[in-house]
């Protein structure tokens, strides 16, 4: 069937003259808008002023965006970060006094990290170090290596 006789091209031809003619008055609208804008401020760069201010909201809208990233990976590394952390003294072998050994606990947000302690003697000091995940290890823990995780 040729193209010429379908009998729905004289309305899409209307219709389309008609979308046109609706896009110039709009446009023309526009235009007068905009004249009227500038004028009743009384400045003729406004809407230059304002589409600048524009630009600025959205170039501050990517940094906003981009800065809320970095806060992001800031908080994701700081559940990683040394968050709680708990210290007993106490006296080991009771013979020296002054509460010189130690048990030092340091975990992160979800509590994984280590508890250290050092026991002090008259001979000298004895270091331990135990890992700790979620507020626990598999190691059997003193009642001051306990207490200091409690504390954390």
């Amino acid at each position: 069937m040729p193209l010429s006789s379908d009998p729905l091209i004289p309305y899409v031809l209307l219709a389309t003259g008609a979308l046109v003619l609706a896009v110039v008055a709009v446009a023309l609208r526009l235009r007068r808008l905009s004249r009227q804008i500038a004028a009743a401020s009384g400045d003729p760069a406004f809407l230059e002023r304002v589409a600048a201010l524009r630009r600025d909201v959205e170039a501050a809208s990517r940094q906003i965006e981009h800065l809320g990233g970095r806060v992001d990976r800031l908080g994701e590394q700081a559940q990683r970060s040394l968050q709680h952390t708990g210290l007993v003294r106490y006296d080991a072998f009771n013979e020296l006094g002054g509460h010189l050994s130690f048990s030092l606990a340091l975990m992160d947000a979800r509590r994984d990290g280590v508890v250290l302690s050092v026991l002090n003697d008259r001979d000298g000091a004895r270091a331990y170090a135990k890992p700790v995940t979620g507020g626990r290890s598999t190691y059997t823990l003193s009642e001051e290596e306990q207490r200091a995780i409690g504390e954390a």
